[in-house]
């Protein structure tokens, strides 16, 4: 009968240690956003440098990024965000490239199977990187910099949908992944 007990007693300790190792997952994912904040910043240093070019074409690309997160509770979820985003104005004369690495918490308000609802807050720095063409002769004082900023991204609101490991996701919020940011992520 102690034998019984104990191979019991081990069963259950087993699938409580079993249960527990699965709140605690990993997630990797990749996105793409749209209105970002480096974005509002290449509008506003566009506008400058078309004033100095004769031609104000422009483009703008990214965020693009990466994501980590590590399920600490079925709740909270601590992690990392990583994009690169890019610009160029004046017939390519004025590049700018900006890079942001955030430590970041995730807030999970509703876990569902195949779906969820999640929040999460990030903040850290986005290193800047303009250059200024050397065929570029309009301004003799424009010079190539770097600069290094705090960057945060505030996410209001998120949706993710799909299988129990690969979902696709939607976000609203504010800051460097965009206003608006959709991606897929692989939970491990």
């Amino acid at each position: 009968m102690k034998k019984i007990m104990m191979i019991a007693v081990l069963m259950v300790a087993s699938v409580s240690a079993n249960a527990q190792n699965d709140d605690l997952k990993n997630e990797i994912g990749v996105f793409y956003g749209f209105g970002s904040a480096s974005t509002y910043t290449s509008i506003i240093g566009g506008a400058f440098s078309a004033a100095f070019s004769s031609s104000d074409q422009g483009g703008f690309w990214g965020p693009a990024g990466v994501e980590y997160y590590h399920h600490v509770t079925p709740a909270i979820a601590l992690g990392g965000i990583g994009t690169v985003a890019g610009c160029n104005w004046g017939d390519d004369n004025f590049n700018s490239t900006y890079i942001s690495v955030m430590p970041s918490v995730k807030f999970n308000w509703l876990r569902r199977d195949h779906w969820g609802l999640y929040s999460a807050l990030s903040a850290g720095v986005m290193f800047v990187s303009d250059k200024v063409s050397s065929n570029y002769h309009g301004d003799r004082k424009a010079d190539s910099d770097n600069v290094t900023c705090f960057m945060f991204q505030a996410t209001g609101i998120g949706i993710e949908a799909g299988g129990e490991a690969l979902r696709g996701f939607a976000e609203l919020g504010f800051g460097e992944k965009g206003a608006l940011c959709a991606g897929l992520r692989y939970k491990f």
